[in-house]
This record gives structure tokens, sequence and C-alpha cells, in this order.
């Protein structure tokens, strides 16, 4: 990390100590809503509303960033997570519960936007695969560790919520000691707004895989900790489970990339979902004969899984011009937000009605549904469909939201979010004096 900027590695340790929590309490919710005999339809709806809270906050903390400056939002959402994840063990209570839920969606969404907003307005052309590549890194490993504190207590006690609660508070402590500077990269492409019926006319599969991912993830990470403890797997074991099959997607990303970057992306896209939805059929048969045959079908299964919206985000990407990236990647995040409202609680219907292996069936059948929307545009459709130049595919975080991470793409210049990181709002004068002179003398500009 030596030739990255100097605040980089300060907000990794932030980064690693936020996820390790992170990783910690959504497995953890999943396994003591199964000890605490939740029924399956609730234990959904409580996993829906953190993605309604995360999308609720996505919007109105990004207003408060641009108010109040980044690190007065990371400070408040950090103590917002660790005040909820430790409200869980004090007062088991469903009801209680999708309230703390709510809460922990949006102050997540709050902490992610400081972080990547912040570490994409620190890269530059000459170090942003790199970046993208440590950020990356950490967030996996940090995910997948954080399912691992699983086994260091009993899940039926109040020492895991206060060990979550820990780590978040913990992850304020790096940027409350260290006096650090914004990012002062300009601004380089004005961006251009895109409409969601030209972006599905332009990509349809993008945007479809980009829901389809917020789906099928969201219920995943919500449901799998509740299915494990369903089929009598241990303590251990479901950490476990959670950590390699969250794992294999630091691999698979790379591999599924390149791959992508030599024939279509529809078609790689197309053969995930055909993988997803044959694993999705024989996971429930696997899990009957061996935990390893489990672990190993699943782990098929969450590779396609875990990869799907850094294909759909880069297929989206080769049909548009760079300033409409951003813009169209925020339409891609709404997809996926929307997404991950009804997946939790579109899979606890399935298993309320069939049992634990609905979740499997569920995912199975959403794969599935989009294998044969990928079929119909690129075989039914064929003569209507235009080849395009691909650009090389850039692997993504596992999380819930890439809402700055576009300004880290290799393949474009930055688009700078520009927030005064001293705690001061901005006035229109002072984030755009160039633009606005040459705006009084100029009709246009050209670029140089």
């Amino acid at each position: 990390m030596r030739s990255l900027p100097a605040t980089l590695p300060i907000l990794f340790v932030c980064e690693i100590s936020f996820l390790l929590g992170h990783g910690l309490i959504m497995t953890l919710l999943g396994v003591r809503m199964s000890l605490e005999g939740f029924p399956s339809q609730m234990a959904g709806f409580l996993m829906s509303s953190f993605s309604f809270g995360f999308v609720i906050g996505s919007y109105w903390l990004e207003k408060r960033i641009r108010a109040v400056g980044h690190i007065r939002v990371f400070a408040a959402c950090a103590a917002t997570l660790a005040v909820t994840a430790m409200l869980h063990g004090l007062w088991v209570n469903p009801w209680a519960w999708l309230v703390w839920r709510v809460f922990g969606g949006g102050a997540t969404a709050g902490l992610l936007m400081v972080m990547e907003s912040w570490v994409s307005g620190e890269s530059s052309n000459d170090n942003r695969g790199k970046v993208l590549g440590w950020y990356l890194v950490c967030s996996t490993l940090s995910l997948a560790g954080g399912q691992w504190l699983l086994n260091i207590a009993d899940p039926a006690t109040m020492v895991l919520f206060s060990v979550a609660g820990m780590l978040f508070a913990m992850s304020l402590v790096p940027l409350s000691i260290h006096r650090i500077h914004g990012p002062k990269a300009a601004q380089e492409l004005k961006p251009q707004k895109i409409k969601v019926r030209e972006l599905f006319r332009r990509a349809p599969v993008g945007l479809v895989g980009a829901f389809t991912a917020g789906l099928m993830v969201q219920a995943f990470f919500a449901m799998t900790p509740y299915y494990g403890q369903e089929i009598g797997l241990s303590t251990a074991q479901t950490a476990q489970f959670m950590a390699i099959t969250t794992l294999v997607a630091l691999f698979a990303q790379w591999g599924l990339g390149r791959l992508s970057d030599r024939i279509d992306r529809r078609k790689v896209i197309l053969a995930m979902a055909a993988i997803m939805a044959v694993s999705g059929a024989f996971i429930s048969v696997a899990a009957k004969v061996d935990y390893l045959m489990l672990l190993l079908v699943a782990s098929f299964h969450t590779a396609m899984l875990h990869t799907l919206y850094s294909l759909s985000l880069a297929h989206t990407n080769d049909w548009l011009e760079p300033e409409e990236i951003v813009a169209a990647n925020g339409k891609l995040m709404m997809a996926y937000g929307v997404g991950s409202i009804v997946g939790p609680f579109g899979a606890s219907l399935v298993m309320q009605l069939i049992g634990p292996d609905g979740l499997w069936f569920f995912l199975g059948a959403v794969a599935l549904t989009l294998a044969g929307f990928i079929s119909l545009r690129l075989f039914i459709r064929r003569g209507a469909i235009k080849e395009v130049e691909q650009e090389p595919f850039v692997a993504m975080p596992v999380l819930e939201t890439q809402h700055y991470m576009n300004e880290l793409d290799p393949r474009h210049d930055p688009v700078q979010f520009e927030l005064d990181l001293q705690g001061e709002s901005l006035s229109d004068e002072d984030r755009y004096p160039r633009e606005q002179a040459e705006s009084e003398h100029e009709p246009t500009t050209t670029a140089a």
C-alpha cells in the first residue's frame, strides 16, 4: 500500500473493521432468528427491512454528506450501527428488530457512501486499477472474516452482538485520530442523464441482471444462515459455509471477467444463470448427502451469484458513453435496491411453503427466469441485436452498493464527487467556479 495516497490505508483499516462487524451481524441475525423460533416469513421480512433502510439511507444521507461532510456522517452512522447491533441482543423481539434493521440499513448505506466516494476521489488515472484491487481484496476478505467470528461465542447470548457493536465503533477510530485532507481531483466529465426506458432499450440484460443480482444476493445473505440452522448445521459449520461461499467470489470475478472480455458478456451471464438454476436444484440433494458436498455445490452457485452484478454493470457500460455512466449506474443501483427489498421476503415465503429447501428453489427459479430472458434476447431477437466493442472487465466488491465505484473504473476518467471533507458545505460558486466563469462568456466549452 506504500504506493497509494496516504489517506487510503487509513480508510482501508476503517473498512476492515466495519465489514468484519457487518459480516458478523448479518450471519448472526439469521442464526439467532432460527434459535428464537422466528418463522421464515418474519425472518425474510426483517432482512427486507434492512434493504428498505439501505435504499432510503442511500439518498437521504448523500444530502447530509454534502451538508456536514464525510467524517461527521461516518461518525453518526458508525455510532448508529454500534447501538442497533447491541439493541438486537438486549431486546429480542421481531417487531423491535424490524426497527433496528431499518436504521441499520440506512447507517450501512451511509458508511459505504463515505468510504467509496472518498476512495474514488483519491484515485487517479495512474492508480485507479490498483486502488480498486485493494478495495476488492479488503472488502471480500473482511466480509468473509466476519462470518468466522460467529465461532468465538454462543450465538444465543449477548456476546456476539456486543462484538459486532465494538467493531462498528472501532471503525471510527482511524478517522478520528488522523488529520485527513480530502481528494482534490478536478471534475473532468459532465454527467448526462439517462432514462430507465432508454437504458433498458440499450442494455436490457444489464438492467434486468442488476435487479436479479439484488434479488438473489440479498436473499442468500438474509436466509442462508437461517437455512443452515434449520437443516441442522452447527454454528461453526454455518459460519464456515458463509465464509467460503463468499470468498469464492474473489476468484470467480477475475476468471469470469477475463472470459467475458473475449466473448459476448450476455452469453457469459446466460451460462452463469444456467449454472445457478441447475445448482439450485441440486443443492438440496447435496445437503442430504454430505456437508462437504453441500459446500461444493453451493460454491459453484455463489461464484456465479456474487459475480452477476459486476458483469451486468460491465455489460451496461459497454453500451454507454462515458458521460452517461454515472447516471446509468445510479439506475442500476436502484434496480439492485428494489431487488434486494423483494428478494429476502420472497425467499422466506417459499421457505414457509415448502421448508428450508425453498431458499434454493427460489434462487434457482430466479436464475432460470433470467436465463430465459437472455435467451429471448440472444436467439429469438438475434437480428435486432447489434454487436458492440467490449471494454475490459473490472471486478467489483461483494457489497450491497457500489454507489461510486464507477469512478474507480480504469476504463474512463473519474467524475469527482465533490465534498468538503473538513465538514463545511460548498456553495455552487465554490464547487464549479470554472464552469460558471466559462458559461458567462462562452456558449460552449471545448476540452483541451
